[in-house]
Formats: structure tokens, C-alpha cells, sequence
């Protein structure tokens, strides 16, 4: 395995000493936007528009590079007015963040960093930073104790860009869940510790392709809330991610190796075809592999197998089948149409297993479908999306290990097996400082769970009938935003929320009120 990632990186490095040079203005244009981000909403925002064709090229393969950022807001288009103007802003004050005293001038809103440093090939950028997020819950006449987000507390993130290489380190000194089982606190009896969600060292040379390790989040697919496959909404994990451009097609390729459970080497292994064979359509195919090895064989790495046949070659070279070699492989397909500037429907379907020959075993499957929607209203913008999942029982469960989770949570969508959600949301921006949002959304929910894999033998249910009981909670929440600069982000989040047949009991419920608070400070 150390031998093929020498010699991965030693043919990068090869082919960055012979590409031509970047266009982009700095050399850590290569480092990436972290999943969740809110300036992702703002490109999707474009995508729905039809303003940035060439600038949003692979839209449904997340993260993006600040690069992308930087020529979805160049491309020329008519977002410069109307309901794309925001998102316009928005993007632009960031950006002019990595310009320089001069860019930040000319640019509303642009805020320094606490330091910047750069030469003609090299650049490091240091910022300093506060916040996070805390939950409150009042059921029962009686408020719960705040509910930290991981990572609230002290940030401090460092970029540098040498050429086309770039690291980067995002380090949180603050909340983290149950730190005390399994390492030491940094203050005695409280789960607080130095944590990451996203550090890595990336080589970026082009816009044609770009190499990263360490850890972080992904997301593939066109969900807003979640996808199926790889969901932005799983716990950051650490691996080896590959992405390239096929200009010729129009096609976007991406590579992912991951461990999920180092002490068990538990590993991931995933890749998608994305192709936009017209500027208002993308398709994608994509597959997941979860196995067992103490590294990542060869047959996986180099992706161009599917590996629901690796195994297979696996067993062959082992000269009998190995339950040791077993994987669990999943597959989905997705699309999405802008049916017209400003509206957009998509669609994901997830195929765990399917099983057309024998009825001994359940099909596992599931799917998803949404809209998206963005219009001009009282001299500001409108947006909107509508989203549907449905997961049919043991999808992503496996009765032989090879569940397809990190850390006890799915890889794809967070709602898990035996479950449906609608979520709607309507979002209206004045300006560029200010969002009012309203949520709406109803879960239901079966007795089975990740913890509940179909076993060989046992009685075939019907998969997409719900098990035992079905809890169904519905919320409502108001949100206000204030994002007056770059660096600057506060959010206040108030809802109801109400559960029917709670914990498995009929006529059971429960009522509460939910306080969700957010703020990021950064310089």
C-alpha cells in the first residue's frame, strides 16, 4: 500500500512539474471549501440559475476548491442582477479575502485575515477564530442543559500554498462530544479538547484535476439536506480523494479511500462518474465499497474495477472465498434538470441489495427527489427547496460487519434505514447581510434501525413497510441570519417540534421547544 502511494504522489508530482501554468491568481487557490460551508449554498444558488454553467462544473462532487469559487464569480452571465446579485456579493467578499489590501478595498464586506503572507509561488494565510453552536430543549416545562456543537470554541486555521501543493489545518480548541472515553480532556471533567474536522495536504495543479489527504467531510450528489451515498451530513473521516476533468465529455471523475474503523480496518472505497451532457442536465453514477483489510489493496485503489467484482478477484487470488474478503457494495444514480432559470428538480436512487433471484433475502434500497427554487421578491431573493427521502429497512446494514456508517452514524443520508422525510424550506435575502428562513419537515420512523441487519434465515419482511411502531415527529422552525461581512456569521433558530408514538408506545408523544444558536468570528 506505502508503495503505491509513493508512487501516486511521485506521478503527481510529475505531471505538476510538466502542466502548464495556473491561471488563478494565488498559489493556495488549490485548498478547499469544508463541506457545510454556507458559501456552498451560494453557488448551488447560481447552479439553480443557470448564471454560472462553466463555473459550477461539477456540481454534485463536493468539496470545492476556492479556484471554483473564484470562477463561478467571474463567469460571465446575467447574476450580476437580480436574484444571483447576492450570491454574487456573498462569494466576492470572501474571495477578495486571498486579494490583498487593494481587493478588500473595492470589495463590500471583505474583512482581513490575521495574517497573509505571499511571493510569487508561495503563500501562507493564518486565521484566528471564536464561535460555534449550542441547542436548548424545553419539554416538560423544563430547559435541557446547552447542547454544544463539536468544535465550539477557539479556531485557528493555517493554509500554505507552495507552487501547486497546499496544507491546510482547521484546529478547534473547544466541545467535544464523550472526548473522555477515549482520550484525555483538556480540562479536567468537561468534554473539551483540540480537535479536526479538516486538515489535509492537497495537490492541486489545474482545474483539470486534484489530489488530497487527511480529513474531512464529503458529499456526492445533489441533495440539499443530504444525499444517499456520501452524505456531507457523516462524521469527517480520513482518506485519500482523487477528482479529474475529462473536458473533452464533460465528464468529472472522483476517487475516495477512506478507514472508517482504524483498530477493526474497517475501509471505504468509493468512486462517481458525473456528466453534464447539456448546461441544464447532470447525471452521475456512483459506487461504495465497505471491506475489511489492514490497508487498501491495490484491486481497490486503483478504482477502475467495480467493486462488486474485486471481490471476486480477491477470493481468486486467495484460491477460495473468504468471509474476511467480503465487502457490501452500494450503488446510486442521480440526476438533475434545470427545467427552467430559477427551477430545478433532482433525483438520487440508492440500490443497497437487490435480490431478482431468490425472495430469501429483502431488497434494500432507497431514494430521493427534490426541487429548487430561486426568484427575485421586494428588491431581494427568494429561495426554496422541497425533499423527499425514503430508505427501505436494513439498507446500509450488514449482518457480517461491513455496515456502511463511520462512528455508529450512515454514511449517507443522516434519517437511516426504515425511514421517510419530507423537509421544505423557504429562504428570503433582502441583502447580502441578512436571511430569514422557515423549515418544515415530518420524519417518520420504523423499530428498525442501524442496529438491525437482516440475518440469513430469519422471516423476509416487506422492506418498504414500516417495522413495529412508526414514530412520526414533525418540526417547525424560524431562522434569522446575519452575515453583514466576511468572517462575521450569526444565526438564531427557534421551532416546535412534536413526536406521535414515542419509544415504540401507541398513543405515547411528546412536545418541545428548540433554541438553536450559531456564531463564527474569524480574522
Amino acid at each position: 500500500m506505502h508503495a503505491l502511494l509513493r508512487s501516486l504522489i511521485g506521478a503527481g508530482l510529475l505531471t505538476a512539474a510538466l502542466s502548464p501554468a495556473v491561471p488563478a491568481a494565488h498559489a493556495a487557490d488549490g485548498a478547499f471549501l469544508p463541506v457545510g460551508d454556507p458559501l456552498e449554498a451560494e453557488l448551488r444558488t447560481l447552479e439553480v440559475l443557470g448564471a454560472a454553467p462553466e463555473g459550477v462544473r461539477h456540481a454534485s462532487i463536493r468539496p470545492w476548491t476556492r479556484r471554483e469559487l473564484a470562477r463561478a464569480l467571474a463567469a460571465d452571465s446575467l447574476a450580476a442582477r437580480g436574484p444571483g446579485a447576492i450570491a454574487r456579493a456573498r462569494l466576492a467578499r470572501d474571495l477578495a479575502r486571498d486579494g490583498g489590501a487593494a481587493a478588500r478595498k473595492r470589495t463590500p464586506g471583505a474583512t482581513p485575515r490575521a495574517g497573509q503572507w505571499v511571493d510569487d509561488d508561495s503563500r501562507l494565510e493564518l486565521s484566528i477564530g471564536a464561535g460555534g453552536a449550542v441547542a436548548l430543549r424545553r419539554d416538560e416545562g423544563l430547559w435541557s442543559k446547552p447542547a454544544w456543537r463539536d468544535g465550539s470554541g477557539l479556531r485557528l486555521r493555517l493554509t500554505a500554498g507552495v507552487g501547486p501543493w497546499v496544507a491546510h489545518t482547521d484546529l478547534a480548541a473547544g466541545a467535544l462530544a464523550d472526548v473522555r472515553s477515549f482520550s484525555d480532556p483538556l480540562i479536567e471533567g468537561r468534554d473539551v479538547a483540540l480537535s479536526t474536522e479538516d486538515s489535509y495536504v492537497a495537490l492541486a495543479p489545474s482545474d483539470a484535476w486534484d489530489l488530497r489527504v487527511g480529513r474531512t467531510r464529503w458529499h456526492w450528489g445533489p441533495g440539499e439536506e443530504g444525499s444517499l451515498l456520501l452524505s456531507g451530513s457523516a462524521p469527517a473521516m480520513s482518506g485519500l480523494a482523487l477528482r479529474g476533468h475529462v473536458a473533452a465529455i464533460g465528464a468529472d471523475v472522483a476517487v475516495l479511500h477512506a478507514t472508517p474503523e482504524l483498530g477493526r480496518g474497517e475501509q471505504l472505497a468509493a468512486h462517481r462518474l458525473e456528466w453534464q451532457p447539456r448546461a441544464d442536465l447532470r447525471v452521475g453514477v456512483a459506487e461504495a465499497a465497505r471491506y475489511r483489510a489492514s490497508g487498501w489493496p491495490a484491486a481497490y485503489l486503483a478504482s477502475v474495477i467495480p467493486f462488486s467484482l474485486v471481490q471476486r478477484l480477491l477470493d481468486q487470488d486467495a484460491g477460495q472465498a473468504a468471509d474476511s474478503l467480503r465487502n457490501n457494495v452500494l450503488v446510486s444514480i442521480d440526476a438533475a434538470w434545470r427545467i427552467a432559470p430559477g427551477t430545478r428538480v433532482y433525483g438520487e436512487l440508492l440500490i443497497d441489495d437487490v435480490h431478482a433471484r431468490s425472495s430469501a433475502f429483502p431488497d434494500k434500497w432507497g431514494y430521493q427527489l427534490g426541487l429548487d427554487g430561486v426568484g427575485p421578491w421586494l428588491g431581494g431573493r427568494l429561495t426554496w427547496n422541497a425533499e423527499y427521502t425514503r430508505l427501505s429497512r436494513f439498507v446500509y446494514t450488514s449482518y457480517y460487519g461491513r455496515s456502511h456508517t463511520v462512528r455508529g452514524a450512515p454514511l449517507g443520508a443522516a434519517v437511516g434505514p426504515d425511514a421517510k422525510r419530507l423537509r421544505l424550506r423557504l429562504s428570503f435575502d433582502p441583502s447580502a447581510a441578512w436571511q430569514f428562513s422557515a423549515f418544515a419537515a415530518q420524519t417518520d420512523r420504523g423499530e428498525s434501525d442501524l442496529a438491525t441487519p437482516f440475518v440469513p434465515g430469519d422471516p423476509v419482511p416487506d422492506p418498504m413497510t414500516f417495522a413495529g411502531v412508526v414514530e412520526t415527529t414533525r418540526t417547525l422552525e424560524a431562522e434569522a441570519r446575519w452575515w453583514p461581512a466576511s468572517g462575521v456569521d450569526a444565526a438564531l433558530r427557534i421551532g416546535r417540534e412534536h413526536a406521535d408514538d414515542t419509544s415504540a408506545l401507541l398513543g405515547a408523544s411528546r412536545s418541545a421547544w428548540t433554541v438553536h444558536a450559531a456564531l463564527t468570528l474569524w480574522r
